[in-house]
C-alpha cells in the first residue's frame, strides 16, 4: 500500500509514493526544523481565515489512492481504499485523546492521530469489496470511495463526542502532514466490505439528524447562550406581567409590589425559568429587600403551577423569527453570490458539498423540512429570510485572489503571453496590461472606466 505525497517547491509541486510504515514514522518523528510545531504556534495567534505560509511547508498527504505523473498530468496508480474522517474543532489536548481512545476502541480505525492544527482528530479506516479486491477505474474508484465515506461517518459518528467534519470524498482529498508522537496505529485492523456501488451517493438519503431538545429554555429561544435566553425570557415575562397587570385593572406603585411579583412569577413558570433564577434576578430588582418573603411567595406559585416551560411570554411573531434563525443556520448554509446575483446554499453535514441558486423547489423544501421540525414555516418566509440582510455577500473573484499565496516577484503573466506563439513584439507587454486591467475591473478599483477589451487568439 503506498501513500500519495505531494511537496511544494517554489513553482514545482514533486509527487512521491512511501509506504505506509514510512508515513507513521513521518508522523511519530517531526525533524529537526519542526515544521509541524511552528505551524501550530503561528495558528495560536492567528485570526480566523488568515492565510499561514507555514501550511505550505508541510506535505500534503493523499490516502485514499496513489497518483503518479504521466506527461506532466496526475492520474491514479492504485486505490487503496483508505478512507481519513476529520473530527473537530477539538479545544485541547484533552479532547484530542479523548477521540483518539473512542476511535482505538473500533476494530475497524488503522490508524488514529492529531491533525497539523492540533485541534483536530484523523481516523483512518479501510474498506475492500466482498471479494478483497479494490476497484481498478478512476471512476469506479471514485464511486466507491464515495460510497465507503458515507458508511464510514455513519459507523463512526455515533460513537464520537465530537462532530465529524464533511469533507467532498475525492480521491484527491488531502490533509497536511502532522506531528503526533503518540499516533495510535492498528497494522491488522478489521476492514469494511462494501459491495460495488453503480452509481454515486443520493445527496438526498443523508439527513443531519434532529435531536429534541429536553431543555424547555433551548426550546423557547433555540440558538441562544443560556445568559442571553434567560435575559430575553425574563424581559418578555416582566413585559406580559405589567400588560396582565393593567389589564385587570390592577394599578402599581412603589410600596405594592407584591401583585407584580406574584404575576412575573408566574410568567416565569410559564416560560421554564427556573426557580432559583427567577428569585436573584427580583433581589436585584428589588435590592434584597424583604428577601426571605419574596422567596416563599415565588416558591408557593413554582409549587402550586402546573405545566412548567409551556407557555413563553414571548409573542407569536418573535418566537417564529428566532425558531427561523435558529434553524436555517443549523440546517442550511447560505451565501450571496455578487458575481451572479443569486443566493447560493447548500445543506450542512449532508453530501451537498457544493453550494447551487435557490430555487422553487429549494425554497419548498427548506418549508417542508422546517414543518416536518414543527416550525410552521412557508415558502414566503424561507425568502423574507433568505433575501435580507442576515445572508453574508460572497465575491468568488475576491475570494480567490484573496486566497492565492503572496507574490514571489516572479512575472507569470508574461510567461503565459508567451506561451501564445505571435508576430507582434509588444503581444506580452499589452497582454500583461490587459490583464492588470482585467483584475482591477474584476475588484471594481476603478468606477469611472471598464476593462472593454479582450484578446482574440486564433489557433491553427
Amino acid at each position: 500500500m503506498k501513500i500519495t505525497q505531494l511537496r511544494n517547491n517554489g513553482d514545482i509541486i514533486t509527487l512521491s509514493a512511501v509506504d505506509f510504515e514510512t508515513l507513521i514514522n513521518k508522523v511519530k518523528t517531526e525533524i529537526k526544523s519542526r515544521p509541524v510545531s511552528t505551524f501550530r504556534e503561528y495558528l495560536r495567534y492567528a485570526l480566523p481565515g488568515d492565510r499561514c505560509d507555514c501550511a505550505d511547508k508541510l506535505p500534503k498527504i493523499i490516502p485514499a489512492a496513489e497518483f503518479r505523473k504521466v506527461g506532466g498530468v496526475r492520474q491514479m496508480k492504485a486505490y487503496n481504499g483508505i478512507v481519513e474522517l476529520t473530527v473537530g474543532p477539538l479545544s485541547n489536548k484533552a479532547e484530542v485523546a479523548l477521540v483518539k481512545q473512542k476511535a482505538s476502541e473500533q476494530p475497524q480505525t488503522r490508524c488514529a492521530f492529531m491533525g497539523s492544527s492540533g485541534k483536530t482528530v484523523k481516523i483512518w479506516t479501510t474498506f475492500t469489496r466482498p471479494d478483497n479486491s479494490l476497484p481498478k477505474t478512476r471512476e469506479d474508484a471514485e464511486i466507491f470511495h464515495a460510497h465507503a465515506y458515507w458508511l464510514a461517518v455513519k459507523c463512526y459518528q455515533p460513537q464520537l463526542p465530537f462532530d465529524i467534519l464533511p469533507k467532498e470524498p475525492t480521491l484527491e482529498q488531502y490533509s497536511r502532514l502532522s506531528y503526533d508522537p503518540d499516533m495510535m496505529v492498528r497494522p491488522n485492523s478489521v476492514q469494511f466490505y462494501l459491495s460495488q456501488p453503480m452509481a454515486m451517493p443520493d445527496e438526498l438519503t443523508y439527513r443531519e439528524a434532529v435531536q429534541s431538545e429536553k431543555s424547555p429554555l433551548a426550546r423557547a429561544i433555540p440558538g441562544f447562550d443560556s445568559e442571553d435566553a434567560f435575559s430575553m425570557l425574563f424581559e418578555a415575562a416582566l413585559g406580559k406581567a405589567y400588560a396582565d397587570l393593567e389589564e385587570a385593572d390592577c394599578e402599581l406603585n412603589a410600596d405594592d409590589w407584591q401583585p407584580l411579583t406574584v404575576q412575573l412569577a408566574r410568567n416565569c413558570f410559564s416560560s421554564g425559568i427556573l426557580e432559583e433564577v427567577v428569585k436573584r434576578t427580583v433581589f436585584h430588582f428589588y435590592k434584597r429587600r424583604e428577601e426571605v418573603l419574596i422567596r416563599k411567595m415565588i416558591n408557593n406559585i413554582y409549587t402550586e403551577s402546573r405545566g412548567f416551560g409551556k407557555k413563553v411570554s414571548l409573542t407569536k411573531e418573535q418566537r417564529l423569527a428566532l425558531q427561523t434563525e435558529e434553524f436555517m443556520k443549523r440546517r442550511y448554509e447560505f451565501r450571496f453570490n455578487t458575481q451572479i446575483g443569486e443566493v447560493e446554499y447548500r445543506e450542512r453535514h449532508s453530501f451537498h458539498f457544493r453550494f447551487n441558486p435557490v430555487s422553487k423547489s429549494a425554497l419548498n423544501s427548506i418549508a417542508l423540512d422546517a414543518q416536518m421540525e414543527g416550525i410552521p414555516l412557508w415558502d414566503r418566509d424561507i425568502s423574507r429570510y433568505i433575501y435580507s440582510n442576515r445572508i453574508p455577500v460572497f465575491n468568488p473573484l475576491e475570494e480567490f485572489l484573496y486566497r492565492l499565496p503572496k507574490w514571489d516577484g516572479v512575472n507569470r503573466i508574461r510567461v503565459l503571453a508567451n506561451t501564445v506563439p505571435c508576430a507582434n513584439p509588444h503581444w506580452a507587454d499589452l497582454f500583461h496590461r490587459w490583464f492588470l486591467n482585467m483584475v482591477a475591473h474584476w475588484r471594481g478599483m476603478d468606477k469611472k472606466y471598464a476593462n472593454s477589451v479582450s484578446p482574440l487568439l486564433v489557433g491553427v
